[in-house]
């Protein structure tokens, strides 16, 4: 799994970019603005859905999502915020910044744990009712749910051979899923991942599981 920054308290900001580094942060209902007023595009998003594993601010250990909620994409396959200049130290939206991030103050954690998970945005609160891309992502939740990995270990435990076998089953038709609906309206793979969130193959990794891929199709392996 990979090491995430340890936010530690301090006596004022030191622009160290820790905050930044430690990913995107998870859009709030306050936050609908920056989506409706075009600072924030669905390009610039990521679906976190209800189960996958995810970091809460300040957390160091990720836990599965108790509902979907929206967060700000990384840097190529870097969690660092998609908004975090390097060079500069500094964010290129600071003055349109999310509501977690004007609140997460290494001088006093208290005031972004207070909303941490509370009142997030979700895609359904995003997509107008016209939105031909609603449908498919109803349709994709429904064939293709998200596994609860709070379970999900334990069920391994218990008969990995019918958990990896229905998550094989599970990961192909989330693949031919996307790949159907990316060539029908034409979507980047940052808009797929708005939409419809990481592959459920990206999600596997931390459980133990291994994936390969050959002309037989997709094959999973538990290493515990």
């Amino acid at each position: 799994m990979k090491t995430v920054t340890t936010l530690q308290q301090k006596q004022s900001c030191t622009r160290c970019g820790a905050c930044c580094k430690q990913g995107g942060p998870a859009l709030h209902s306050r936050d609908k603005h920056l989506v409706t007023d075009g600072t924030l595009r669905f390009e610039d998003l990521i679906t976190v859905r209800q189960g996958e594993l995810a970091l809460l601010p300040l957390e160091l250990t990720p836990k599965p999502a108790k509902e979907e909620f929206i967060k700000i994409q990384g840097q190529s396959r870097d969690w660092c915020c998609l908004f975090y200049n390097h060079e500069a130290a500094a964010c290129s939206i600071y003055a349109h910044r999310p509501l977690a991030c004007g609140l997460l103050d290494c001088t006093n954690p208290d005031k972004i744990i207070n909303i941490a998970g509370k009142d997030l945005l979700n895609r359904f609160d995003l997509l107008s009712a016209g939105t031909p891309l609603l449908a498919k992502v109803s349709e994709h939740e429904q064939q293709c749910p998200c596994p609860d990995f709070a379970v999900l270990p334990e069920q391994l435990a218990e008969n990995s051979h019918a958990v990896l076998d229905h998550l094989e089953h599970l990961i192909q038709l989330d693949v031919d899923f996307r790949a159907k609906v990316a060539r029908e309206y034409n979507l980047s793979v940052r808009l797929e991942m708005f939409y419809f969130g990481r592959p459920l193959f990206h999600l596997l990794g931390p459980m133990g599981i291994t994936i390969n891929e050959n002309a037989g199709g997709i094959h999973l392996a538990y290493t515990g």
